[in-house]
């Protein structure tokens, strides 16, 4: 298991695109929550203010977030296409590891990056949130935040997603085309031929529906109230927000997609030529 672990984290570090991405996410999310946070928009009974303090923030900063988990994919999609393109899956085979040691490295490495995601959003959530809440209580403070976790879920669902792609391809190039026309256009369009209550079981749809768009309608200066209070609820019933599926619901099929996306590229790792 050392062994496994040490090759992944060797073949990262040494290559400058996974640095360079990595990078690049957290720049960009930086940069989004900071230019954000210097917005002032005001209208009466709410304040860009408000999407910065405890509890709302839980949901905003995940939220935006999950604009950039194609990267995390991407990411996925690169270090995994080197394997087939310099043959190294091939050469540790050789050297003694099995093909479920092969997955259980990758494994590994979406966990971590996924582990580093949610890092990310949890400390500029607490530097952002004790900086622009007032009146700070504990309630407030731990309130929504189980949607860390649930962001977890979902980089963790998107990474699996593109790993399956480029293990089913063999081609980094074609499986970032892929993944991106999947995600953005292919699903969309096909979701369109099917009844409006079997639209959000799709796999995409699950995924992203894991951090959905705050209720920024429904979010006032007096915002620390029940999330299932009759004010949200009104906004539903006026058809103003989107019907989802309940969050634990959802994020029990999110669980299910990614494992079925790990079982498919297991499948395909035991089958085929290296």
């Amino acid at each position: 298991m050392k062994s496994i672990i040490f090759n992944e984290y060797t073949k990262i570090w040494s290559y400058r695109a996974f640095r360079v991405i990595i990078l690049l996410h957290f720049i960009l999310f930086f940069l989004v929550v900071l230019v954000t946070s210097r917005l002032d928009i005001t209208i009466p009974g709410f304040s860009t203010d408000y999407l910065y303090q405890f509890p709302n923030i839980w949901e905003f900063f995940p939220w935006v977030a999950s604009w950039f988990n194609l990267l995390l994919a991407i990411l996925v999609i690169v270090m995994t296409g080197n394997e087939y393109t310099f043959r190294t899956f091939r050469q540790h085979v050789i050297d003694g590891l099995s093909r479920f040691d092969l997955l259980t490295g990758k494994g590994f490495l979406i966990l971590a990056i996924a582990v580093y995601s949610m890092l990310m959003v949890l400390i500029f959530a607490l530097l952002f949130g004790f900086i622009f809440t007032r009146d700070l209580t504990m309630a407030m403070f731990v309130q929504k935040t189980y949607i860390l976790l649930v962001y977890f879920v979902q980089a963790v669902a998107y990474m699996s997603a593109g790993f399956l792609l480029v293990i089913l391809f063999r081609n980094t190039a074609l499986a970032i085309v892929l993944f991106i026309l999947y995600r953005l256009i292919i699903e969309p369009v096909f979701r369109l031929f099917f009844p409006p209550e079997t639209r959000l079981y799709f796999p995409m749809k699950v995924i992203s529906n894991l951090t959905p768009m705050p209720e920024f309608l429904s979010i006032s200066s007096g915002n620390q109230q029940d999330p299932d209070s009759v004010d949200t609820l009104n906004l539903r019933e006026m058809g103003i927000l989107a019907e989802d599926l309940p969050v634990y619901l959802n994020l029990l099929l999110a669980v299910g997609y990614t494992a079925l996306f790990i079982f498919l590229a297991w499948l395909l790792l035991r089958k085929r030529n290296l």
